[in-house]
Order: structure tokens, then sequence, then C-alpha cells
């Protein structure tokens, strides 16, 4: 029963259904929710420096919820890469409201403020999610 338990997590951690990150523990380190961050390769708005993290690909089912965003960033969200397309807009908001930053080298993480533009974002991403799965 131990081997199929470890197997199982081996298999989890290989395939990303559970990162290292969750495997540590997070006792003692501050968090910073101020901020979120952008990862343009597996496409997740992650809340700061937490393991909370939204999956923007699920937008693609979800073409009735874009109007919050979209009254919010002013401009539609467009195809046929919707998850793209949010990325874009979520890094360079067309009123230039804010600013993105890249974080590391690799051109992969970008950090955006969490303002009432970035909220309605999480927001939306939320009630996909739940709609999904429940």
């Amino acid at each position: 029963m131990l081997r199929k338990g470890l197997l199982l997590i081996t298999a989890m951690t290989l395939t990303g259904c559970l990162g290292l990150d969750t495997m540590k523990s997070d006792q003692g380190t501050p968090k910073d929710t101020s901020y979120y961050l952008i990862d343009t390769k597996y496409k997740y708005l992650c809340l700061g420096n937490t393991s909370k993290c939204k999956d923007m690909t699920k937008i693609v089912s979800a073409q009735d919820k874009f109007t919050p965003i979209e009254q919010a960033y002013g401009k539609p969200i467009a195809g046929p890469n919707y998850p793209i397309s949010l990325i874009r807009m979520l890094l360079n908001p067309q009123d230039g409201s804010y600013q993105s930053t890249q974080q590391g080298t690799t051109g992969r993480l970008y950090r955006i403020p969490r303002n009432e533009m970035t909220q309605t974002v999480w927001r939306t991403l939320e009630v996909i999610e739940r709609d999904l799965y429940n």
C-alpha cells in the first residue's frame, strides 16, 4: 500500500498535478498578495507568491462570462486563442493604467499589480472554475 501511494505521488508530481511547492511546508514564509504573477507558458494567474493560481485556459469553455473582464479592460477577449488574448490584455492594458514587470530571465513570468481591473479577472476566473466543477 505504501508503494502504491509513493507511485501515485511520483506520478502526480511528474504530470504537474502536484508541484513541489505543494509538498513544501509554507509555515513561516511570509505571503505577499499585493500582486498577481502571470505564467505565460502554462497560462496561470497566481496570487502573489502563494500557491493560489487560476488556470486561464478554462476561459475557452466560458465565453459567456467574459463581459466583466471586457468591460474592465475596454476591449474584447478575442479568439481563436482566448487565453493568449487574455494574457496580452493583462500584460498591456489598453488604458495604460499599470505596467507589467518581467520576473526572472526566462520571459515566462510577469508581475502585475493587484487592482480593481486585475481582481475582476481573478473573480471571473473563480466563477468559471466554480461553474465548471460544480
